[in-house]
């Protein structure tokens, strides 16, 4: 696949890659975090491409593409601050429309690959964030689903009986491929591959699941009119600082989650065990709103102070097909990995 100056394609990354992707501040105009763990979390991309804008040897931009079967996902969108519109240019009309010209090729040609072909790609944005509009408006993607960010926080998190951290099993595999198998975007390769499970079993029967990741933050700014100062203010304020670390927020992702007759004690009693295993106060679930389990459980749950804090915050989950192709509508929930968030 060829790609046109000054755009170069490669299938592993770079030094000058890895800066670009660590500068670069993610979130909406409330909120403003920095992903940490770069390093690792690029090593386990699956068959990543990586769309570079170089210049004199420089690295200037980067569209990340995982190039999973029938669908490819665009992890990192990233851009030199200098390279990128401004706050008072429409985002339709920004400067570099070549750039934006050889980009949207990219898009076409991909669809014409003997090898590896997508039948879409798709990615997360922040509805909020005017720089993920403009990915998504300018190169016609579209909102296929909303997913929301659901936290769960303890302040002192409990030993929960019968939650313990275990292999991937049979169990576990056939739970997980009759709840997500038939989903849309169902990706299993860093659900069973990369970090534990975790299962909660009452009277000898596992009677809960869930798949974890490890992530860190670090957080420029909280949600809200005063982010800035709450940030701030936290690591004074009991309670809260220790479910938001700014400078270094460490915290478990779920997701894979199964829990029988979608009871939600049970699945808060694995939420905790989780964390107390993991000694951390804080996890996140995102999860399409969709999803029959998130919808029973989401008000019967007591989600924790973060989330009394901060609430529940949209994601668009967008997709870009072939053009003339008809807009796809999932009447079904999609499948969420969390590794894809981190």
């Amino acid at each position: 696949m060829k790609v046109r100056a000054p755009f170069v394609l490669r299938e592993s990354y770079n030094d000058e890659v890895l800066n670009l992707l660590k500068s670069v501040t993610l979130g909406s105009n409330g909120a403003r975090y920095q992903h940490q763990r770069l390093e690792q979390r690029i090593q386990q991309v699956y068959k990543p491409l990586f769309l570079n804008l170089e210049r004199n040897e420089k690295v200037l931009g980067n569209i990340t593409f995982c190039r999973r079967p029938i669908n490819w996902y665009v992890r990192y969108f990233a851009f030199d601050i200098g390279m990128q519109a401004n706050s008072q240019q429409p985002r339709s009309k920004a400067s570099n429309s070549g750039l934006k010209k050889r980009i949207g090729e990219f898009f076409d040609h991909a669809f014409e690959l003997e090898q590896d072909r997508p039948s879409t790609f798709y990615a997360y944005i922040d509805p909020r964030n005017e720089r993920s509009l403009w990915m998504s408006q300018n190169f016609d993607f579209y909102t296929a689903a909303k997913i929301a960010t659901q936290t769960f926080s303890r302040v002192k998190p409990k030993k929960q009986e019968g939650v313990s951290a275990v292999k991937v099993n049979d169990f576990i595999r056939e739970k997980v491929k009759e709840t997500y198998g038939k989903a849309p975007f169902y990706f299993t390769h860093h659900t069973f591959n990369e970090d534990p499970f975790y299962t909660l079993k009452v009277g000898g029967e596992i009677v809960a699941l869930a798949k974890t990741h490890s992530a860190e933050w670090k957080i420029s700014r909280l949600p809200g009119k005063n982010g800035v100062l709450l940030k701030n203010i936290i690591p004074y304020v009991p309670g809260l600082r220790k479910v938001i670390r700014p400078n270094s927020h460490v915290f478990s992702v779920v997701d894979s989650i199964w829990c029988k007759d979608h009871n939600h004690e049970w699945l808060e009693q694995l939420f905790e065990g989780i964390l107390f295993h993991e000694k951390k106060n804080t996890m996140i679930w995102w999860v399409d709103q969709k999803e029959p389990l998130y919808i029973d459980v989401k008000n019967k749950i007591n989600w924790g102070l973060l989330n009394k804090v901060n609430g529940v915050h949209e994601v668009d989950l967008v997709i870009r097909t072939q053009e003339n192709q008809p807009k796809i509508e999932f009447n079904q929930p999609t499948y969420v990995t969390g590794f894809d968030f981190i």
